[in-house]
């Protein structure tokens, strides 16, 4: 299956490592034109990738509403946008008695309201070329949950639903949005949070008996966003080696 995206604009927030990376390398190698973004200042080198005059970085805090504005107003001046991926998120291991207001806000500022504001600002563009794909990368928390998740799993759970509302709005003009969920991946902040023990206790059960690539989940973005995709819309594709289905 030829995924060309050749001379195609690609907006992937969150994109300088972990599964935004990869989600970036598989975009590249088809061709794409992308705008990334990330919270540092500057030009940081972005997990895996080499220079390539493919790719532009722009910095983007959606707790700053500087920041934020100053993106929109890049967004806006773009001719035309094939793609937006909403993969920036965040994350407080917290339970529900202890997890501060300020920490709930910050979640749900970066997790739901950026892709909110974004999608609203792309839609516009994607409106007048009655073409798009859009893509909110959600989680299997969104789906199931665990101790100390209620603020996390309160934004995915949201992200799903803002995903089906969005994909009914925008339907009569052909684009297509979709959530990814993604179970437990092989990152380098995945292996930080829970260490070799949890890990192992994790792999076992999972059906497949290993935590996710990055690429893995990649490759369903990929799919999702290409031409192959003509009538996949509002849904929510998970992708956790059968963990959710146990």
């Amino acid at each position: 299956m030829n995924l060309d995206f050749t001379d195609k604009t690609v907006i992937i927030t969150g994109g300088t490592r972990g599964i935004g990376a990869a989600i970036a390398q598989v975009f590249l190698k088809a061709g794409a034109q992308l705008l990334v973004t990330g919270t540092k200042d500057g030009n940081p080198k972005i997990q895996g990738l080499s220079d390539n005059n493919n790719i532009r970085y722009h910095q983007l805090d959606f707790s700053s509403d500087d920041s934020v504005n100053k993106f929109l107003d890049t967004v806006q001046k773009l001719k035309k946008i094939d793609v937006l991926i909403n993969n920036a998120g965040v994350n407080k291991i917290e339970s529900i008695s202890n997890i501060s207001s300020k920490d709930w806000d910050w979640i749900n500022t970066i997790n739901l309201k950026g892709p909110f504001l974004l999608t609203r600002a792309v839609s516009e563009t994607m409106k007048k070329q009655n073409s798009g794909k859009i893509i909110n990368v959600a989680s299997i928390f969104g789906v199931i949950s665990k101790e100390k998740r209620a603020a996390y799993s309160s934004t995915k759970w949201g992200l799903i639903g803002f995903t089906k509302a969005a994909a009914l709005d925008m339907a009569c003009f052909n684009v297509q949005v979709n959530a990814v969920s993604p179970g437990f991946v092989d990152t380098e902040l995945t292996r930080k949070i829970l260490g070799r023990k949890e890990i192992k206790s994790l792999t076992e059960r999972i059906p497949q008996g290993r935590l996710a690539k990055p690429e893995e989940i990649a490759n369903v973005v990929l799919f999702l966003c290409s031409d192959q995709n003509t009538y996949i819309t509002g849904q929510n594709i998970v992708v956790d080696g059968g963990f959710t289905s146990v």
